[in-house]
């Protein structure tokens, strides 16, 4: 078998992730695995959180990656180079309108996470949900909304969709309704009263 990956050698901010280094060494005596480096796999340990954060409170504890941590031009010449033409790599909304050129930086994005969770966590009903796809921030739901006949409540989340980053999807029974586009917190602010009557 393979050289089993240690926690000593995951992505950090001052090295970039490479598992085709670890296939490039030589395999145990009496083997014959041959271990090819997988771009999927280079973009899960850069993406990975670490130390396992159990169930985060706020959008910051789940920036511990080697994406929210590494320099910037190193994550965007990392992401750019394992995306390619197809440009299905999952990656966090502020990445993905970083390498457009459509944030100044990874820190605004962060700014703008934390403004809506400020925004949403002092307001009674709604609660952050930490899990949502590689790199994510999570989402928030308002809890009010979840009632019957409704299967799913009222959710705020981050897009590279539209400028102003942020979409709100209605509580819903069963398809999910087109998201409602708003212009980060101080948007999210004004159309609360409406959101929260959903």
């Amino acid at each position: 078998m393979g050289e089993m990956v240690r926690s000593a050698e995951r992505p950090t901010a001052q090295a970039q992730p490479d598992p085709a280094r670890r296939s490039r060494q030589h395999p145990r005596p009496g083997t014959d695995v041959h271990l090819e480096p997988v771009p999927r796999l280079e973009w899960s340990l850069a993406t990975e959180i670490h130390p396992l954060v159990d169930e985060p409170a706020r959008p910051a504890a789940l920036r511990n990656s080697w994406i929210h941590t590494a320099p910037e031009e190193q994550v965007l010449e990392l992401f750019r180079r394992l995306q390619g033409a197809r440009r299905r790599l999952p990656a966090p909304w502020w990445l993905r309108a970083l390498d457009r050129g459509e944030l100044p930086s990874r820190a605004r994005a962060f700014e703008l996470e934390d403004e809506v969770h400020t925004l949403l966590t002092g307001r009674p009903g709604w609660v952050f949900v930490p899990w949502r796809a590689l790199g994510e921030v999570g989402y928030w739901e308002y809890g009010p909304s979840d009632r019957g006949p409704m299967k799913a409540p009222t959710t705020v989340l981050f897009t590279d969709q539209h400028p102003g980053w942020v979409h709100v999807f209605a509580a819903h029974r069963d398809t999910s309704p087109l998201p409602v586009p708003v212009d980060r917190a101080p948007g999210l602010l004004s159309a609360l009263p409406q959101i929260e009557s959903w």
